[in-house]
C-alpha cells in the first residue's frame, strides 16, 4: 500500500583498519517509516561503542541520536518532530557522525592548559548537540 524508499547510510570510521572497506549501505525502509523507526534501525547499523554519541545528519540537517552508555547498551533522540522519514529527507541520503567525551578536551601544547570546548555545556550530549548547531546559531 505504502511503497518503499532506499536510503543511502556512510558511517564515520571508529578504528584503525576499520576504514579499508565501505561503510556505505541502502536501507530498504517503507514510506510511512518515521524518523524514531527509521533511527531504530541504525542503532544496528552503527557499531556497538562504550559512551559514546551518533549524530544522525542528512543534507537537510540533524536527524537524531543514537547514545550509548557504558555498557553499550543504546537509546535514541528525535531531532525535532517524529515525522515521516519522506518529509524530513529530501535527498535520501544520512551520514552517521561519532563523537566521544575526550573530543571535547584536550591539553594546548604551547601553554598546557587544559581546554574544554563547551565548557559552558553540563553533559556530554549538549556538547555533542552545540557541536551539531548551524554555526550562525553558536
Amino acid at each position: 500500500m505504502f511503497g518503499y524508499i532506499t536510503v543511502e547510510v556512510d558511517r564515520d570510521s571508529v578504528c584503525m583498519g576499520d576504514d579499508c572497506q565501505s561503510h556505505k549501505k541502502s536501507i530498504k525502509i517503507k514510506r510511512n517509516t518515521k524518523i524514531s523507526e527509521f533511527l531504530a534501525i541504525l542503532q544496528e547499523y552503527v557499531p556497538a561503542m562504550k559512551n559514546v554519541i551518533w549524530a544522525i545528519r542528512s543534507s537537510d540537517s540533524i536527524q537524531g541520536y543514537i547514545i550509548t552508555d557504558s555498557n553499550t547498551q543504546s537509546k535514541i533522540e528525535v531531532y525535532g518532530s517524529d515525522a515521516l522519514v519522506v518529509k524530513r529527507l529530501s535527498k535520501k541520503e544520512i551520514i552517521c557522525k561519532y563523537y566521544y567525551p575526550a573530543k571535547f578536551s584536550w591539553i594546548d601544547g604551547t601553554t598546557g592548559n587544559h581546554i574544554e570546548q563547551y565548557a559552558e555545556c553540563d553533559t556530554f550530549l549538549q556538547k555533542v548537540k552545540k557541536d551539531n548547531e548551524p554555526t550562525s546559531m553558536r
